[in-house]
């Protein structure tokens, strides 16, 4: 049922509830929450603050492992409480976000302790760690890391250095194969779960979609040899490579099939329509260049794109669809 909010002076004051009636809505108000928010941000930075003091006192992997276990049982012990004005649904958030760092505490010290195990070990555990997570708590944040984590498992993720952000995909054709089958059969699964579930498995199969395209991006610029980055350097070869030109095509041809079959203004056709915006304007600059005047041909183009975009979306039904 959604919260709605009644002024009740200026009801009064205009003669639409008398005060007796008045009376008795603010004896059915729900319980203010700011001072039991308030209450929880503190301990949530003050949670926060010992643990980076320890870490820095102590700072090796078993003092991380300790912290996040420590967290974890916290978060279980709060979810555990009866709800009351004191106890339970005042301290949901903090529950939240104990189970948040214990469980990507437990992550992180599950990748540094596992390190130097073979290359695909670290994010396999990582993955499990993290969907563990998300299926115990219910989180669609932890559902969206966890699909990420997989990604790593084959050759997908993001690097930072001094002011720069990258993204790498070391296998395009296995990152599309695997996460559009994975997308796919979470969008089925979501029919069939219950509501509380929804909302989770959707998120996930959205993550994995975004990465399907960024597997058709990176195979749009540089193509792919399918396992070639699997391989000792040595016995790399051209063999099987599939050309730049061939992700391209399929690249367009997979966002205007979501963008044209599926219901728009939701998230499958509006990202859609994203990522071919991105597409057309990677193949343009590879092609042109960025000179001034393919800048000012670009820009042109978006702007007329944006424009054509919003009457797309504004003239079919917005009905949700991912």
């Amino acid at each position: 049922m959604p919260v709605i909010r009644l002024d009740l002076a200026a009801l009064m004051k205009s003669g639409q509830i008398t005060p007796e009636e008045a009376t008795r809505l603010a004896a059915l108000a729900l319980p203010g929450t700011r001072a039991g928010l308030a209450v929880n941000l503190l301990l949530i930075f003050g949670a926060v603050a010992v643990a980076i003091a320890a870490i820095a006192l102590v700072p090796n992997a078993a003092t991380g492992l300790m912290l996040a276990l420590g967290a974890i049982t916290g978060a279980e012990i709060l979810r555990r409480l009866k709800t009351g004005p004191v106890t339970g649904d005042s301290f949901a958030l903090l529950a939240t976000a104990l189970a948040l760092m214990g469980t990507l505490g437990l992550a992180g010290w599950t990748a540094w302790q596992f390190q130097d195990a073979p290359a695909t070990a670290p994010a396999v555990l990582v993955t499990f760690v993290l969907a563990a997570g998300a299926l115990w708590y219910c989180s669609a944040f932890l559902a969206a890391l966890a699909v990420l984590a997989l990604g790593a498992v084959f050759g997908t993720g993001t690097g930072y250095w001094h002011a720069s952000y990258g993204l790498f995909v070391e296998e395009p054709v296995i990152t599309i194969a695997v996460f559009g089958a994975l997308a796919a059969g979470l969008y089925q699964l979501r029919a069939t779960l219950p509501e509380a579930w929804s909302n989770l498995t959707t998120v996930a199969a959205r993550t994995g979609l975004v990465l399907v395209h960024f597997g058709f991006w990176v195979g749009s610029l540089w193509g792919d040899v399918i396992g070639d980055s699997w391989l000792p350097y040595g016995s790399r070869s051209e063999a099987g490579r599939i050309l730049p030109w061939i992700f391209s095509l399929g690249w367009a041809g997979f966002s205007l099939a979501l963008a044209l079959r599926t219901p728009r203004g939701g998230f499958l056709s509006v990202s859609a329509l994203v990522f071919l915006a991105i597409h057309g304007y990677t193949q343009y600059f590879e092609t042109f260049g960025a000179e001034p005047m393919s800048l000012l041909i670009a820009g042109l183009v978006l702007v007329g794109l944006a424009i054509g975009v919003a009457r797309f979306v504004r003239r079919g039904e917005l009905k949700p669809d991912g």
